[in-house]
């Protein structure tokens, strides 16, 4: 049986059409006040852009869906968790500070930012879930006590699970660090020493120790390395390989199993709104912004993240390319149309193990109907 996913177009059909207005439409076509009683607390969660990065979702969306949960009766706060690399958001007090400096905060927003794993991550409830690789999960507690939520997701690549939508926002956005690192751990980095400039960003950049330049080149300590990939993401020579093709299917299947253990408690209590916009090669953990792949699509709305997920990827892939060259990945031309641009981007990653894994351990579908909202 297929699963409804709701879709709203981006662009202006005429003057006084704004997507905000459609936005409030989707919310409502697609049931998502129906998850909130009043009084209860419910979790918007969503990513508030590393500091550098500009293509993360825009406040203004934020708000709409703030002020659809008041009208509901619920009390609404945004959320996160914390990152396991050295940057803006591994810890709460610089997360809070960095969310402020990018649009959200409660006087824009007109309700409270808080970070759901705690002061420095450790914060968070074992879920059992008994699963190929995953016993017990560690899901942030902001997350897991809220009564229900509200996924909003960028939906774009990644350089790790080739794609990021609804099932990793969850997925690897509710685990607390511990739970980010249990996710990455096996994915082992190298690097290649002719390429290395011995600049040493990655070393500055990991939160483990696990790298140091010695004699102007780096080395990683594979007993310390956590495999977050956040020294392939941020050099800037392409010094940093790894063997994604076998490592980036343990990944996924870590993910989509941590985000099954976030659905176990919040039955029907959980809606997703993915935004096909500014689509990037990377996600917004970077501190800077690839070149968008293709052109805004729109932001599509559903109960069921493998259909949403599935939907995203299908829009993405039918959508006409920006000509543009791609630094270090793919030059893209207009004979690209229809075809597989994850695939192009990151040809030994696969993004069809996360949606067909979550279908298989009962997350939801990835059979979708299409249902545009005007």
């Amino acid at each position: 049986m297929k699963s409804n996913v709701y879709f709203i177009e981006f662009g202006a059909s005429y003057f006084e059409d704004s997507i905000l207005n459609r936005l409030d439409k989707l919310f409502k076509k697609c049931g998502a006040q129906n998850i909130i009683k009043k009084d209860e607390l419910i979790a918007i969660k969503g990513h508030f852009g590393e500091s550098g990065n500009v293509s993360f979702v825009s406040p203004v969306y934020y708000r709409r869906i703030v002020d659809k949960v008041k009208e509901s009766g619920g009390l609404p706060f945004l959320t996160d968790t914390n990152t396991m690399y050295v940057g803006e958001r591994n810890n709460s007090v610089k997360h809070l500070i960095n969310a402020v400096k990018n649009g959200f905060s409660y006087t824009t927003l007109g309700a409270p930012v808080i970070i759901s794993d705690g002061l420095r991550g450790t914060d968070y409830v074992e879920i059992e879930v008994n699963q190929k690789h995953i016993k017990k999960a560690k899901i942030a507690s902001g997350i897991y006590w809220a009564d229900s939520m509200i996924v909003l997701s960028h939906t774009k690549m990644h350089l790790a699970a080739s794609f990021g939508g609804a099932i990793k926002n969850i997925g690897m956005g509710c685990a607390s660090r511990g739970g980010k690192q249990e996710q990455h751990s096996g994915n082992m980095p190298g690097i290649d020493k002719e390429k290395c400039t011995g600049c040493g960003e990655c070393e500055k950049w990991c939160n483990f120790d696990a790298i140091h330049v010695v004699d102007k080149k780096a080395q990683i300590d594979k007993n310390k390395c956590a495999g977050c990939g956040e020294c392939l993401a941020v050099c800037r020579f392409s010094a940093v390989f790894s063997n994604w093709d076998a490592s980036s299917i343990s990944l996924q299947e870590k993910m989509v199993e941590y985000a099954g253990a976030v659905l176990k408690n919040k039955k029907d209590k959980i809606v997703f709104f993915n935004f096909l916009i500014n689509i990037t090669p990377d996600c917004d953990c970077l501190p800077s912004s690839g070149k968008y792949l293709v052109p805004d699509i729109g932001i599509l709305a559903s109960f069921d993240p493998v259909a949403i997920d599935a939907a995203s990827v299908y829009l993405i892939n039918k959508a006409q390319p920006i000509d543009t060259n791609l630094k270090g990945r793919v030059k893209y031309d207009l004979s690209y149309k229809d075809k597989d641009k994850f695939k192009m981007v990151y040809p030994k990653l696969d993004w069809r193990v996360q949606i067909d894994y979550a279908e298989e351990i009962g997350l939801g579908t990835k059979e979708f109907e299409l249902i545009e909202v005007k």
